[in-house]
């Protein structure tokens, strides 16, 4: 084959004249055929019936190779062969293989990978464009065109893993694939499970569009599957409606998990979905993150449940809600370090976890306690310091219903004074020595139960109040040998309700009086 070749220094380039474009498929032939074969891409891909205006194409930039072991040129075949970590680079193309033919004659070139010792099939192809990769068993490029036939190629778009028998690339943002499979494994030969389709267009960053797709788990198809498929491979954040799911349960029919995806800004999203159910049950879910870098960030979410059991009529026909708040907030400590913002909220219906549907509560089944927190803080940098706190808790007993609360608690203090002594210098004399600091805390506890929550009847039986404290003392030197300290504290409470008893004679009973007032 080469005794008429001649052999080139590496790393050289050449300029490759252009032929009339012949890029066309030999279906059911492995690509070493293929280069002796006249090509006809019709075995594969329905020919387009709309005809192409013809194009004087041409190569506008220079073809660099490369290889280890040899690069020899054969006159005759018109043919350079490059083996062993070949490399072919053409623009913003890049291919490496084991072994690669340059194809003067039609402006194509051939790549594919080599048997080692020990018949281990190694170096396979890799082709590389506008920062995609895709590793293929072999490569059909044609210089002129910019189209190649690509075979068994792996790839990997968003989230997906994607593998194809064959394809076709038109250009570098549309590809034509056939016997593919695609799937969340790290392994995409031999995946957990994976969606399989006979033909999909598969559009770089953006989307796969397909037929019938089905899903496989552990190589076994299963009844899931869909008349077509449409999988987003966008890596921007963008708003689109969520198809939901579909099966049966005690329910009946029904569709889950289906809505709309807002994508609000780049620091914050809205999810709102929906499950429906034959026998008239529904649910709603209200989902939502944000974040700002060195600010804040956190998550909330709604879901309600209108559920019924039976059909109306029965005797075992029943109707119930539940309902589930849940939001986590948390501040940067960079933010602002005079003040800061934090929140863990979980509140709903208590019997939300043994009850709701569509949702995997495993880990909360048995747990018997609700519980919240909001606080706010903030310290005044000022001369005496001031602080001041604000808190909301919130504690439920999913046993027996109860609810006690907390809102809010206040908080308040300022920093320890010594009103009579100079402004500098030390102080001397009891009287200097005088400070006092002044705090303040302040309370509206409730008791209630699950169903008067959220009611104007939860508020009938709070107990508001706030206590006022200022601590006072002093300290002093007698004979300059002994220290004496002294120490008082003032403290006021108020009350808004009070409770009066008495006895009555008449009952022989002892009667309460609520009386409601400032106190």
């Amino acid at each position: 084959m080469f005794l008429q070749a001649q052999e080139l220094e590496q790393n050289q380039s050449i300029r490759i004249d252009l032929k009339k474009d012949s890029l066309v498929m030999v279906s059911n032939l492995p690509l070493a055929e293929m280069v002796r074969t006249q090509d006809s891409i019709l075995g594969l891909f329905e020919r387009d019936t709309l005809k192409q205006p013809r194009q004087n194409r041409m190569i506008t930039d220079v073809v660099t190779y490369k290889a280890t072991d040899y690069m020899r040129l054969s006159n005759r075949e018109k043919k350079m062969y490059l083996y062993n970590e070949a490399q072919v680079i053409y623009q913003d193309m890049t291919i490496d293989a084991g072994y690669i033919i340059i194809d003067n004659e039609r402006n194509e070139v051939y790549a594919y990978g080599i048997t080692d010792s020990t018949g281990t099939y190694t170096q396979t192809p890799v082709f590389t464009q506008g920062g995609k990769t895709v590793e293929p068993d072999s490569i059909r490029f044609n210089f002129d065109t910019e189209r190649a036939l690509v075979y068994n190629s792996r790839t990997q778009e968003a989230s997906f893993n994607v593998k194809g028998q064959v394809t076709k690339r038109e250009n570098d943002s549309v590809y034509f694939m056939k016997n593919v499979r695609f799937t969340t494994s790290e392994n995409v030969d031999d995946p957990e499970y994976y969606f399989y389709a006979r033909k999909i267009k598969f559009v770089p960053d953006k989307k796969i569009v397909s037929g019938l797709v089905n899903m496989y788990i552990a190589d076994i198809p299963t009844p899931l599957g869909l008349p077509f498929g449409y999988f987003p491979l966008t890596e921007e954040r963008t708003s689109g409606f969520i198809i939901p799911s579909f099966g049966d349960s005690q329910q009946g029919y029904f569709l889950q998990n289906g809505g709309y995806y807002f994508a609000l800004s780049d620091y914050a999203d809205l999810l709102a979905v929906g499950d429906y159910y034959t026998n008239g049950s529904y649910a709603m879910r209200l989902e939502s993150s944000y974040t700002k870098r060195y600010k804040f960030r956190g998550n909330f979410s709604f879901r309600y449940e209108r559920q019924y059991n039976s059909e109306r009529g029965f005797p075992d026909f029943s109707e119930s809600s539940v309902y589930n708040i849940r939001w986590s907030h948390s501040q940067d400590s960079k933010a602002s370090p005079s003040s800061r913002f934090s929140a863990s909220v979980n509140l709903g219906s208590s019997n939300y976890y043994q009850q709701s549907v569509n949702q995997s509560n495993t880990a909360n089944f048995l747990n018997n306690t609700l519980s919240s927190s909001v606080s706010y803080s903030k310290t005044f940098e000022t001369t005496p310091g001031i602080n001041f706190s604000l808190t909301a808790t919130h504690s439920q007993n999913t046993n027996t219903g109860e609810i006690n609360m907390t809102l809010p608690t206040l908080q308040a203090s300022i920093d320890r004074i010594y009103p009579f002594a100079p402004a500098g210098g030390s102080k001397r004399g009891i009287i200097q020595n005088i400070n006092l600091q002044y705090n303040l805390r302040a309370e509206n506890r409730f008791k209630t139960t699950d169903e008067l929550f959220f009611q104007p009847e939860m508020f009938q039986d709070a107990i508001l109040g706030a206590q006022h404290s200022i601590p006072l003392a002093t300290n002093f030197k007698i004979l300059k040998y002994f220290s004496v300290s002294a120490s008082t504290n003032f403290e006021e409470n108020w009350v808004f309700k009070t409770y009066e008893k008495s006895f009555d004679q008449a009952t022989n009973a002892v009667v309460t009086d609520t009386i409601s007032g400032f106190d």
